[in-house]
């Protein structure tokens, strides 16, 4: 039976007295394209930065790779694993090709000096659909979906199995964001990467995810594929949700297959 390559067990995390997450259990596996919805507060962000040990859980345990994070290099984990975040995080200083090598450079990894630097980031260019003559310019000569391609092609540098991204699309405007969109369906198609992505727009949760984990007040509300959040709501949070989004989704003759799915206060698994 194939491992998941992410487990949170009971987590518990608060700020402040305030609890942002509460006994969350989740089982994510290789390849997923998980997306994460809620409303602002809720705690989504909070679950991704405890995959790559931004934060500590209160409570229960984060495992990655069947690794306890508490116990892992968190400087070594870091680098395996992709992040991309709405505002790119680029170095103003470095030009595009720099950016996209920073963290292979930093690693000490191979291949990625001179000339097989240049092959490489221009290759990941391409990957996320640039110009490789982009590779000499500035953070700041680029576009704001430019930026952020960027941000994606550095993420994916090292090589990683595993992508976070935090609403990486919501600083840009709506025909950008459906061009990115595609590029990351596409990337994830190609590559089998397995991604965890935060969003507050259902729209693009339902378009993306492979299942979509629909998060309210600290607790995980509903996790499924798109039509199973659409069809069989099991709260209802997840019902107001669904109904904004059932006719772009689910034309009326579509039959729903018979799919297990994960409701309100179910260990999160996927099927």
């Amino acid at each position: 039976m194939t491992q998941p390559i992410i487990q949170f067990e009971g987590v518990c995390k608060s700020y402040g007295g305030q609890a942002v997450l509460r006994d969350f259990s989740l089982e994510v596996f290789p390849g997923e394209f998980l997306t994460i919805i809620g409303r602002s507060g809720c705690g989504k962000t909070t679950a991704l930065k405890l995959v790559n040990g931004l934060i500590a859980p209160d409570a229960g345990r984060v495992l990655v790779q069947g690794e306890d994070v508490a116990q892992t290099d968190l400087v070594a984990l870091r680098r395996r694993i992709g992040y991309a975040i709405q505002s790119t995080g680029l170095f103003p200083h470095m030009t595009v090709e720099k950016n996209i090598a920073y963290v292979p450079s930093i690693s000490g990894m191979r291949g990625w000096k001179g000339a097989q630097r240049r092959e490489k980031a221009a290759a990941l260019l391409k990957r996320v659909g640039l110009d490789p003559a982009l590779a000499g310019r500035y953070p700041r000569t680029l576009s704001g979906g430019q930026r952020q391609r960027v941000g994606i092609a550095r993420a994916l540098a090292a090589g990683p199995e595993l992508l976070l991204m935090d609403e990486p699309f919501g600083a840009v405007d709506e025909i950008t964001r459906g061009q990115l969109q595609d590029e990351i369906q596409r990337i994830h198609r190609e590559s089998g990467i397995t991604i965890l992505f935060v969003t507050h727009d259902i729209a693009e949760a339902l378009k993306l995810g492979t299942r979509t984990l629909v998060i309210d007040k600290g607790a995980a509300q509903q996790c499924g594929k798109p039509e199973e959040i659409l069809r069989r709501p099991a709260t209802e949070f997840v019902k107001m949700l669904a109904e904004q989004q059932r006719q772009t989704y689910l034309p009326p003759d579509e039959p729903l297959e018979d799919r297990a799915y994960c409701g309100a206060g179910t260990p999160l698994r996927a099927v």
